[in-house]
C-alpha cells in the first residue's frame, strides 16, 4: 500500500514538473518573438543607420587585412664571403663536383682511410717495405696533406664529388681567391631514421707520384716504432695503386682544396645547386674567448631580396634578419651557388617568412619588408589603393554617426 502511494505521488511530481517545463519553453519562445518583432521595427526605422554600421565594420576588416602581417614567399641574391647551412632533407645529396687540378687537399679531424701503393720515406724507411697502409687519424687537430710530389708539375688531384647525408652541417663556406682556396667545415648529425651516415668524398688521385703528410696519427698493424716526439709529422712520398681515394666523414672535419690556377668564368660550377636547407647563416663569430663577449660579423658584399613585391637593396656588412634578429632567417632552399671572382660565393635562395629586415646592427634594423594578408591576393599598388580608401571612408562614416547621435541626444 505504501509503495503504491509513493509512486503515485511521484508520477504526479514528473506531472507537474512536465507542465511547467512547456509553459517555460513556450514563454520564452513567445518573448524572443516579440523581442524580434520589436527589433524589426525599430531596424526598419533606422536602415540607413544599419548600412552604414555595415559599411564601417566592413572597411574595418579591409584596414585590418592591409595591416596585420602574414607569412610569404621571399628570394634573394647575395654575394658573401662566407656561410654556413645545415642540409635539411632525407636522401643524401651532390654538393660538389668536378673541382680539377687540386695543387693541394687537406683535411683536419678524425679520419681512418688507407693508402696502397709504392711508398718511399726519408725519415721512416721501414714504409718502404710496405704496399698497403692503415692510417687512424685520433683527434680534431690532426691532419691529412695531400700534394703532387713535384709542385712544378700540373696536379691530376681531382675532386670527383662531394656527398651530403641529411642534417649534416655546412660551416664556413668560403674561397679564398688569394689562396686559390676552398674551405669548409663538415658537421655531420645523426637522424632518427639514417642514424649517423657519412658523408663521401670522393677523390681521384691521378697518375702522379704524390707526397703525403700526416699529423696527429695512428699506424695500426704495423712494427714501425713510435715516434719520440708525437708532434712530429709523418711525410712520404706514394705512387698510388688504387687511384681512387673515399673519404667517409661522419665526424666533425674541416676540407681545405687549393687549386693550381684561379676559376674561370665557365669553370666554376663546382656547386649542386636546389640544397634544401635550414639555419642558414651570412655571418662568422669572431671569438674572444668568452661567448659573452663573440661578437658576429656580417660576410655579405652586396645583394637584393624580394618579397610582397617589396624589394630591397643590401649594402656591404649589413646584416639581413627575420623579424627575430637572433633567430636565423627561414631559407629554405639555396636554388644557386658558385664563385665570383674577386667577389666572393654567389648565393640564390627563397624561404619563407612575415618580415625581413636589413641593417648593419642587428638590434637597429634600418629597412623592413612586410607582407600583409591581401599581399599575393592583390597587386601592391590596388592595397594601397583600398586601403586609403577603406580609411576614408571609416572617418567619414564615424562623423556621420557621431552627428546622428548628436541630432537624436539634442532631439
Amino acid at each position: 500500500m505504501a509503495l503504491r502511494q509513493k509512486t503515485s505521488w511521484l508520477l504526479r511530481g514528473m506531472k507537474n514538473f512536465i507542465i511547467i517545463l512547456v509553459r517555460f519553453v513556450s514563454a520564452s519562445i513567445n518573448y524572443i518573438r516579440q523581442s524580434f518583432s520589436h527589433l524589426k521595427k525599430y531596424l526598419a526605422g533606422k536602415k540607413l543607420v544599419i548600412f552604414v554600421l555595415f559599411l564601417l565594420i566592413t572597411c574595418g576588416l579591409i584596414s585590418l587585412a592591409a595591416l596585420l602581417p602574414s607569412t610569404h614567399i621571399f628570394e634573394g641574391n647575395l654575394i658573401v664571403e662566407e656561410m654556413s647551412f645545415t642540409y635539411d632533407d632525407r636522401q643524401p645529396k651532390l654538393f660538389l663536383q668536378s673541382i680539377r687540378h687540386i695543387s693541394s687537399l687537406e683535411s683536419e679531424g678524425i679520419q681512418s682511410l688507407t693508402f696502397t701503393g709504392k711508398f718511399t720515406s726519408a725519415s721512416s724507411p721501414q714504409l718502404n717495405q710496405l704496399n698497403t697502409l692503415k692510417v687512424e687519424l685520433t683527434d680534431s687537430k690532426s691532419r691529412l696533406i695531400i700534394t703532387p710530389a713535384n709542385s712544378k708539375e700540373t696536379s691530376e688531384i681531382d675532386l670527383n664529388e662531394l656527398r651530403l647525408q641529411p642534417n649534416t652541417k655546412v660551416m664556413g663556406l668560403s674561397y679564398d681567391f688569394y689562396r686559390r682556396r676552398l674551405a669548409f667545415s663538415l658537421q655531420p648529425q645523426p637522424t632518427p631514421e639514417l642514424g649517423n651516415q657519412p658523408n663521401s668524398l670522393q677523390i681521384y688521385l691521378g697518375e702522379q707520384p704524390l707526397k703525403i703528410i700526416l699529423e696527429g696519427y695512428k699506424l695500426p698493424g704495423t712494427n714501425l716504432p713510435k715516434n719520440p716526439d708525437e708532434q712530429a709529422p709523418l711525410e712520404f712520398n706514394l705512387n698510388p695503386d688504387n687511384k681512387e681515394l673515399n673519404l667517409k666523414i661522419n665526424q666533425d672535419n674541416t676540407i681545405y682544396l687549393t687549386t693550381s690556377k684561379l676559376p674561370e668564368d665557365n669553370d666554376v660550377q663546382w656547386f649542386r645547386g636546389k640544397i634544401a636547407t635550414k639555419d642558414v647563416k651570412f655571418q662568422r663569430l669572431e671569438r674572444s674567448g668568452d661567448i659573452r663577449d663573440d661578437l658576429a660579423i656580417s660576410t655579405i658584399v652586396e645583394g637584393k631580396v624580394r618579397m610582397a613585391e617589396q624589394e630591397r637593396e643590401i649594402k656591404q656588412n649589413q646584416f639581413l634578419m627575420s623579424e627575430k634578429p637572433d633567430v636565423p632567417l627561414n631559407i629554405e632552399l639555396i636554388r644557386h651557388l658558385q664563385i665570383v671572382p674577386k667577389k666572393g660565393l654567389e648565393v640564390r635562395f627563397a624561404g619563407k617568412t612575415q618580415q625581413l629586415k636589413i641593417g648593419l646592427d642587428k638590434d637597429f634594423p634600418v629597412s623592413t619588408i612586410q607582407g600583409s594578408r591581401l599581399d599575393g591576393i592583390l597587386p601592391r599598388d590596388a592595397i594601397i589603393a583600398i586601403f586609403s580608401f577603406a580609411a576614408g571612408t571609416i572617418t567619414l562614416l564615424l562623423s556621420y554617426l557621431i552627428e546622428k547621435a548628436s541630432n537624436s541626444k539634442s532631439k
